[in-house]
């Protein structure tokens, strides 16, 4: 068995490391603010990460030594009486008045744990270290003329997953590429045939086409079911276990209603969409559960509409005068339609969202992400695109800085009882049937 450490802060600094601003290096690496920071260093040594294997907690600390941290590592003993001396230890080196702030570093923990309190998600990416993943990603890719993006995908994949974590305990994603290799085969020759198919015999062709519409419900499960099975916390698996009818409802009939009734009950598709997903998913043997109303997705989507209508009048009306003015008018309109959308929209779902009694927390802000997305598309155009792996990184420092975890109790012992039930029929064999379909 690996041995797994405990990594302490100590409250010390590289020789020649100013403090203060090696403290504003950690705050910004584990999405603190800095005040917190400066109560974890004022009260070190505290406890960051817990029960990680050797490679894991070297990593950690190589990472936290480059911005001038100085950590402690502590080995954790294989027996129940050094596991009860060490967790002794842990008490010790925790106060109670500091276990809020703490709470919010890779993985603080305290022998007793708070009822209910709110844990942010953590995202550590750094830009040019995902930048090496990519800009390698994309090399092999045009060499292999595709035939490596799903080891691609699975590596850019697991840099985020790998880079985000909850009360320190990272996430995980454990797809086979060859299975995705698999899935894209399988939907490209379908595609290469119904190219040649409607080329020869438009008539079938056609047909083909309409009857691929009854498809689209089973790729989108079996797609989120590969995902969700390749997704782990705390070395629990979630899992997808929406049906074929429940799929056909909420991707074909009601965007059609959508349609038909010229947007009117787009809303709602959405909804019925959102609720679709979240409800089939489960972490173990627990089910999220998504709550929200008609009337938000009306809300959101009517203002952002009226934001945009509002700016075509006003970039018609500048038009006349001066046209550049006014076409400048309906792209910052334009634009902002889609960020109000996109802000509140994610703010709707995780804020409806639960699992079991923990809810999901999100306060994403129009002013920060409309800065955020304007340098992101900036920069990104001026680089020609090399920029592209530094936006991403930094959309998902935003996404974790604004999004946490209202948790009831602790969430070691929510996973110790979240254990799928291992009689359950097909877990076993899920993977032979789920695969990443790309079309």
């Amino acid at each position: 068995m690996d041995q797994s450490y405990n990594i302490y802060l100590t409250g010390e600094f590289s020789e020649g490391t100013d403090p203060t601003t090696a403290i504003a290096a950690f705050a910004k690496a584990a999405g603190l603010t800095p005040e917190k920071a400066q109560a974890l260093f004022d009260s070190a040594p505290n406890l960051i990460k817990k029960s990680v294997p050797e490679a894991t907690a070297s990593a950690y600390q190589a990472k936290l030594e480059s911005i001038g941290v100085l950590t402690r590592l502590e080995a954790i003993a294989a027996t129940p009486a050094a596991a009860h001396s060490a967790e002794s230890e842990e008490v010790k080196t925790q106060q109670a008045d500091n276990e809020s702030a703490s709470g919010q570093v890779w993985a603080t923990s305290s022998s007793v744990t708070p009822k209910r309190r709110q844990v942010p998600f953590v995202f550590t990416g750094e830009g040019y270290e995902y930048f090496k993943i990519w800009i390698v990603n994309i090399l092999l890719v045009t060499i292999t003329l595709g035939l490596y993006s799903p080891w691609a995908k699975v590596r850019n994949t697991q840099y985020f997953y790998g880079n985000t974590s909850l009360e320190g305990a990272s996430f995980a994603f454990t797809a086979d590429p060859v299975k995705m290799l698999i899935g894209r085969l399988i939907a490209l020759g379908l595609f290469i045939a119904y190219i040649a198919i409607n080329a020869l015999a438009p008539l079938v062709g056609a047909a083909i086409g309409i009857g691929l519409i009854f498809v689209v419900p089973w790729v989108v499960n079996r797609s989120l079911a590969f995902y969700a099975r390749n997704t782990t916390y705390r070395n629990i698996r979630l899992a997808f276990s929406g049906d074929y009818w429940g799929a056909f409802k909420a991707f074909i009939l009601w965007p059609l209603a959508g349609m038909l009734s010229l947007m009117i009950l787009l809303p709602i598709a959405l909804k019925k969409q959102q609720q679709f997903i979240i409800n089939n998913h489960r972490y173990g043997n627990k089910s999220f559960s998504f709550e929200a109303t008609n009337g938000q997705f009306y809300r959101v989507a009517l203002i952002a509409l009226g934001i945009l209508i509002g700016a075509l009048i006003v970039g018609g009306l500048l038009t006349s005068v001066i046209s550049a003015i006014g076409a400048i008018a309906i792209l910052v309109g334009y634009f902002a339609s889609i960020v109000y959308f996109m802000v509140n929209f994610n703010n709707l779902i995780f804020n409806n969202t639960s699992l079991a009694d923990h809810n999901f927390k999100a306060n994403y802000e129009f002013k920060s992400f409309a800065g955020l997305m304007l340098v992101n598309f900036l920069l990104i155009a001026v680089t020609l695109g090399l920029y592209l792996p530094w936006a991403m990184v930094k959309l998902g420092h935003y996404a974790a800085e604004h999004t946490a975890v209202d948790v009831n109790g602790d969430l070691d012992k929510f996973a110790a009882i979240s254990q799928p039930d291992p009689s359950a029929f097909g877990e076993e064999f899920g993977d032979v049937f789920d695969m990443e379909v790309g079309f």
